[in-house]
């Protein structure tokens, strides 16, 4: 075996927080290795945000020739091409890996190790054929799939979101299990292909952690275009019948049976800890969550865990800061701990869901004070002539001080839409401060003065420290 090489700073995983951990420790001076055995890009590059939101692409033209009539364009014959559609998903996330590959092997002043990593101890990993040792490690190895032990499951088979992304053919049914993201993106976009899809849900709505008037406005969007929702089903078993892949669930007291050509699983992730060998680093090994503190220290404070192997947060932005704080204060640098309060996320279905801050189910379990205003897009200029309808838009804020404390939208262009609240926020702005920005007309982002309006409307006649 080789000699050993030591270094200040080893991050171990090349996603969005490892590769930012990685540069980060370079810039500050320390000597670094970032270590990963491929395939290179992170799973939002490889089998996340960009394949999905490609083929997401492809669904949403489909559609809106579909539906092209209604603003009186007659469009004939409308079909799709499968292959050309993952042809082209295919082509932008090898560009985007291949950008990701050049900017890791580059000059960016750390050492690439190509190569899974293993902890020997608390300090000494295992890459590839040799060792190397560490004062400060970053573990940023992201998530895996979550797949649950249900009798029959995996005699029947079923599909991930990975291989959702890559099929060569779309069934013609799919049982798409869970109520998320994944859910809720790929599920639709296999029935604008003409899958006959159906969520099969253990609670009552999709998106269990938003407020009810949120979830359900999205719940009947989904229902109104053909999705057919089944909630309160307990998975009980799995069995193949006639060709047919049969779900054996228990709902209301009575058992019920649900079969389709497909299962998607799409209940979850869990952290990527399974090669590491965590408890030779003293570590104790979760399935579900690796713990940190406020600065991405473990239970052993030279070892740090960002991104998605935390458990806490799948989101890209989240990923990259957390990488990035980890490894500067890993280095010896005096930081503030992350703010959260800005948690921004968006689901790229149609209509799109984005939220950033708190909501109201939030501000009730912290006892915050709050007041909240709603608008539908049916009742917006732009929205009406533009044939973009579907939703609403919400903005809580402080009952006290007027503070914007949270927003969500519900409709066309939400992912873009719910920037304007992110900087709103970033200054922390008053209903009043917000009401005092112009805004261009006609345009969508226009909504979102009406339920300011009615935020500041509420706090001017109830007394002090009512909550809606």
């Amino acid at each position: 075996m080789a000699a050993t090489t030591h270094y200040d700073l080893a991050v171990l995983g090349a996603g969005s927080a490892g590769y930012w951990a990685a540069k980060t420790g370079a810039k500050l001076g320390a000597k670094t290795a970032l270590v990963d055995p491929g395939p290179l890009g992170g799973l939002c590059i490889l089998r996340g945000c960009m394949p999905s939101k490609a083929l997401l692409r492809s669904s949403e033209v489909l559609h809106l020739a579909q539906h092209a009539h209604e603003v009186g364009v007659l469009v004939k014959d409308v079909g799709y091409d499968f292959a050309k559609i993952m042809e082209r998903k295919a082509h932008w996330v090898e560009e985007f890996a291949k950008y990701r590959r050049e900017g890791i092997l580059s000059q960016n002043g750390f050492d690439f190790i190509h190569a899974p990593g293993k902890f020997i101890d608390a300090h000494t990993l295992q890459v590839g054929d040799r060792h190397i040792t560490a004062s400060k490690i970053v573990i940023a190895t992201g998530s895996v799939v979550h797949v649950p032990e249900v009798p029959g499951l995996r005699d029947v088979g079923y599909i991930t979101s990975d291989e959702a992304l890559s099929l060569e053919k779309p069934p013609a049914s799919m049982l798409v299990l869970g109520g998320g993201v994944i859910a809720l993106e790929l599920g639709q976009f296999y029935h604008r292909l003409g899958v006959k899809v159906t969520f099969v849900l253990r609670g009552e709505r999709i998106l269990t952690n938003e407020d009810d008037d949120v979830a359900l406005a999205m719940q009947k969007c989904l229902e109104d275009e053909g999705i057919t929702i089944v909630n309160h089903a307990l998975m009980e078993r799995f069995e193949l019948r006639n060709g047919k892949k049969v779900m054996h669930v228990l709902r209301h007291n009575q058992c019920t049976e649900l079969e389709a050509d497909e299962i998607m699983l799409t209940l979850g992730r869990q952290p990527n800890t399974a090669p590491l060998g965590l408890e030779n680093a003293g570590l104790e090994v979760h399935p579900f969550v690796l713990p940190v503190n406020e600065h991405m220290q473990t239970a052993r404070p030279h070892i740090y865990a960002a991104g998605d192997v935390t458990g806490r947060h799948y989101i890209v932005h989240i990923a990259i800061q957390e990488g990035i704080h980890a490894a500067t204060h890993a280095l010896g640098k005096q930081l503030e701990p992350i703010d959260y309060r800005l948690m921004a996320w968006a689901i790229f279905s149609d209509p799109n869901v984005a939220r950033v801050g708190l909501s109201e189910r939030e501000c009730r379990k912290r006892e915050i004070p709050y007041v909240v205003g709603t608008y539908p897009f049916d009742d917006q200029g732009k929205a009406l002539v533009a044939n973009l309808t579907k939703g609403f838009v919400k903005v809580v804020a402080h009952a006290h001080t007027g503070e914007i404390l949270g927003a969500c939208v519900v409709g066309a262009e939400g992912g873009d839409l719910i920037h304007e609240m992110i900087v709103a926020m970033n200054f922390r702005a008053t209903c009043q401060q917000f009401l005092e920005i112009p805004h261009l007309h006609p345009t969508l982002s226009e909504i979102w003065l009406e339920p300011v309006e009615e935020c500041e409307a509420q706090r001017a006649s109830q007394p002090a420290g009512a909550t809606a």
